[in-house]
């Protein structure tokens, strides 16, 4: 064992801080070390509740239709769970455990304490981002600009666009006559879509509104509907540009040369908000 009073250990470390030129590092450095730690701790923290608000919105936000239009229940839940927030949530929870274990005090904290710090403070958070609607605002903004938001952030969006599977999803652009509408799927491709005549599906179709539809693919880019959902997440990814509709599609009193006035007028997206 060292003898810290020892004359000939002090004498050995006063030599060795004298030759190599060691000098003790000022306040303001401890100081900004542990601020920078504390802030990008708060930081993580903070990213970590909204990944948990968006996890809780992607999957209770709206009717994910799990098990519809397909048997296959197991492939369902592989595209409506939301990975990618998932794992951002890991990675932001193990961040905050890295700084916290790296503050002055933070070895005193042990890692089950830590955990339930993280996981406390991530419900809260999120609680609070859902209850101020950030997480809806986040998802819509993400919708309408993030790249490959369709195949990584939101694969919902991937799983109702399978026609052949008696899913369809996409905006309504539209309405050629009481029970035919037009639509542009997130492809950019257009369909006829039929209704039967059921006054409550009716009723949630709208021009302008992006709707989820359950039915049969019954002829090339054709689609008999059975029933009409409205779109939660994702909503944002069909307020992007759509791709301009082929005249054959349109209603006759708006195809060129046919006279008389167009009476589908400007079309605007309208947020369709979940209940």
């Amino acid at each position: 064992m060292i003898n810290l009073t020892d004359k000939n250990f002090n004498d050995t470390v006063l030599h060795k801080i004298k030759e190599d030129k060691i000098l003790p590092k000022p306040k303001w450095q401890f100081f900004l070390k542990n601020f920078i730690i504390w802030s990008l701790g708060i930081f993580s923290l903070i990213l970590g509740a909204i990944s948990t608000s968006l996890v809780f919105y992607m999957v209770t936000g709206e009717d994910t239709g799990v098990g519809r239009g397909g048997p296959n229940i197991l492939e369902a839940l592989l595209f409506v769970i939301p990975f990618f927030w998932i794992i951002c949530l890991i990675i932001f929870a193990l961040s905050v455990y890295f700084y916290i274990k790296h503050t002055k005090k933070g070895y005193k904290y042990s890692t089950r304490k830590i955990i339930l710090i993280i996981i406390g403070g991530s419900l809260i958070l999120g609680a609070l981002v859902n209850l101020l609607g950030v997480d809806r605002f986040i998802d819509d903004t993400l919708g309408e600009r993030a790249p490959f938001y369709d195949r990584v952030i939101n694969p919902q969006l991937n799983y109702w666009s399978n026609p052949d599977s008696g899913r369809l999803t996409g905006m309504i652009i539209s309405q050629v006559s009481p029970l035919e509408y037009n639509l542009v799927d997130r492809s950019g491709e257009t369909w006829v879509t039929l209704l039967n005549k059921d006054e409550d599906s009716h009723q949630k179709i709208l021009v302008g509104h992006p709707v989820r539809l359950i039915g049969e693919k019954v002829a090339d880019h054709r689609f008999l509907i059975k029933e009409v959902m409205s779109v939660g997440p994702g909503r944002g990814f069909f307020k992007r540009p759509l791709p301009p509709l082929p005249p054959k599609m349109l209603p006759r009193d708006c195809q060129p040369g046919v006279p008389g006035a167009c009476n589908l007028g400007p079309i605007e997206p309208i947020i369709i908000h979940s209940n």
